[in-house]
């Protein structure tokens, strides 16, 4: 069943636009904001890609142990990357969001997915030109610069490059995906309406949660379970034990650095780029076999 036609879109549907009306009218403070943001990170946004391992090819004990040696070693590297060179290293954490969230949303085996490209984009860079001070302050952060006061973007600039963006996305849908294509415009819509409606941090962690992390989540439990015949309890049980490790590091690192949002991007970069492999090539395997099928 494709996503849109799930009842997890369905599900997120309902959540969202309940969540605008309880925003728009109630206006929850910022210590319920950091209450709401944490429950939903630690229990879906960084634990959905807690059972990467379960889609290694080698899948005896000394696979496990290549594939974690792997996974870890990308994340070295890319900290290295942002040690060496962190300009470099957020246009690569941009690039590969861009993708990552528009393949999720799209189900696609490819890069080059128009609709999928420009959704990405969109629920990226929407919020960072809504409040583009703020989001400028924390890329300062962590490219380790001192300064970020002298960036200044007219409000003009922002809609315009919002337009532009929103307008290719809703001309994709309607040249892509004319089947499902009022579904996707109606996810455009109260996404849309929700980086209006809330700030930056909050708003963003909401959609990466809500309308990322939980798709994520249902297409390796359906992948785990054509593949390996096992069960959804037998899925969520094999999440735990890294599932429990990445939340238990995240703690960790809040209790000695404290909220410092810059690194906990980066934190979250080094997390996302060997998951992003992993979900590509689980992506390009449901694609192929339902060819065959």
């Amino acid at each position: 069943m494709k996503y849109v036609r799930s009842p997890l879109f369905s599900f997120q549907i309902l959540v969202q636009v309940l969540m605008i009306a309880l925003f728009l009218f109630l206006t929850p403070g910022e210590s319920a904001q950091a209450v709401a943001a944490g429950i939903m990170l630690c229990t879906i946004g960084i634990p959905h890609g807690a059972n990467d391992y379960l889609y290694r090819k080698n899948t005896t004990s000394s696979g496990l142990a290549v594939f974690t040696a792997a996974y870890l070693g990308v994340m070295g590297l890319y900290l290295g990357l942002w040690l060496l060179s962190p300009a470099a290293a957020l246009v690569v954490f941009f690039a590969v969001s861009f993708h990552h969230f528009g393949q999720s949303n799209f189900e696609n085996n490819t890069v080059r997915h128009i609709p999928s490209l420009l959704w990405g984009l969109w629920i990226t860079v929407f919020p960072v030109l809504l409040h583009f001070q703020e989001a400028t302050s924390i890329f300062a952060d962590m490219l380790r610069l001192d300064d970020d006061s002298g960036i200044v973007l007219p409000t003009a600039v922002k809609w315009a490059a919002a337009a532009i963006i929103g307008g290719a996305y809703i001309a994709a849908l309607f040249r892509y995906e004319r089947s499902e294509r009022a579904r996707y415009l109606l996810q455009f819509a109260l996404v849309t309406l929700w980086y209006l409606a809330t700030p930056l941090l909050f708003g963003f962690i909401t959609v990466f949660c809500l309308w990322h992390a939980l798709q994520s989540l249902q297409h390796q439990l359906h992948s785990y379970k054509a593949s390996s015949g096992g069960t959804s309890s037998d899925f969520f049980k094999a999440l735990l034990p890294f599932g429990i490790a990445a939340v238990s590091g995240f703690a960790a690192f809040l209790y000695f650095r404290g909220v410092v949002i810059g690194e906990a991007f980066i934190l979250l970069s080094l997390i996302t780029l060997p998951h992003v492999v992993v979900m590509h090539r689980l992506y390009r395997a449901a694609d192929r076999k339902a060819v065959m099928d």
